[in-house]
């Protein structure tokens, strides 16, 4: 079946299309899965595959070709199995293996491309009218839903907005949010690590000086390089950072508890030095000390003023939202 996953660090295909499936899960297990039903796999510009978790067996199914092209000899197979690689300049290769596809296309695999992709479609349709009642139902939820928030991020920010992505455990919500058009709308990490966001919007800011960048993270990441609030005011580099605020690592606290699910059934001790209170942080005060405004937002109607407000500012501007924990 036709469709196109990515990395979660960088979007290389719009969105919106219809063939767009979302960015790939952590382990090879979920991996395999995700590229179920498919009899050939094409590995464009990797690395590729970022297992936070340990399962067994590799990331395609059986039977599955699994070609890649790349333009350096060090990614291919690098840590994944392969039938066939190629090395050439991307879009080159990209060219002559769509004109010799379309050369060689029969009526019949016309016809099964058409079928997929109608398939595809209404997979896609199904997924926005779940995300859309997901939506609704947590719309008046208090403090906001993650769902409310990133939408209203999006309805305060302008179509030529960058987004840096630290968000982790609203970064489904973001993805569904937000249409990505293609290669520098939006960063995110790579890895599985925390602390990159409010350092990486930096170096975005720099190299797209003319594009509103907006970095969006936990309050738990952002703790890992908050001192990059200063460098922004030191350059006079224009960010808008985002701190989503349910005062907890809940990204710490997901992964201890798919550890217990995993690993250690019938462990439930509490978890250890995940929350941030006592005493609360408070970024708008975090952020004045290093020379950026800030605002904190407790409503949910408050957000998209306040982000429209921030990239008007044409400054760097904190926004700091008050989120719901878990759900």
């Amino acid at each position: 079946m036709r469709r196109r996953v990515r990395s979660s660090s960088r979007c290389r295909f719009p969105t919106g299309h219809s063939n767009y499936r979302q960015s790939l899960p952590g382990d090879a297990a979920q991996i395999r899965n995700a590229l179920g039903g498919s009899d050939l796999v094409l590995l464009l510009g990797g690395p590729f595959f970022e297992d936070i978790w340990h399962a067994a067996g590799g990331h395609f199914p059986a039977g599955t070709v699994v070609v890649q092209i790349e333009e350096a000899p060090e990614r291919l197979a690098f840590n994944h199995r392969l039938d066939a690689g190629v090395i050439g300049d991307m879009a080159a290769s990209l060219g002559a293996l769509t004109n010799s596809v379309r050369a060689r296309a029969t009526a019949e695999f016309r016809r099964a491309a058409e079928r997929r992709n109608r398939e595809l479609a209404e997979l896609s349709a199904r997924e926005k009218d779940a995300y859309r009642a997901r939506l609704e139902k947590a719309w008046n939820r208090e403090p906001s839903s993650m769902p409310r928030v990133t939408a209203e991020l999006r309805g305060g920010l302008p179509d030529e907005a960058v987004i840096v992505d630290e968000s982790i455990t609203a970064s489904l919500d973001l993805a569904r949010a937000f249409d990505y058009r293609g290669f520098g709308d939006y960063f995110g990490g790579r890895g599985g690590g925390i602390g990159q966001g409010l350092a990486g919007a930096i170096g975005v800011k720099v190299a797209m000086p003319d594009r509103p960048v907006v970095a969006v993270s936990g309050d738990g990441s952002a703790m890992y390089s908050v001192q990059a609030l200063w460098t922004a005011a030191h350059h006079g580099l224009a960010i808008v950072f985002v701190i989503l605020s349910n005062r907890q690592y809940r990204i710490l606290k997901h992964n201890v508890d798919v550890w217990r699910h995993n690993f250690g059934p019938g462990t439930q001790h509490p978890y250890q030095q995940m929350d941030l209170t006592g005493p609360d942080l408070d970024f708008v005060h975090l952020a004045a000390g290093m020379g950026v405004e800030g605002v904190r937002v407790e409503k949910a109607d408050d957000i998209a003023p306040a982000i429209a407000k921030a990239v008007a500012a044409n400054r760097p501007y904190l926004v700091e939202i008050a989120i719901e924990g878990k759900r």
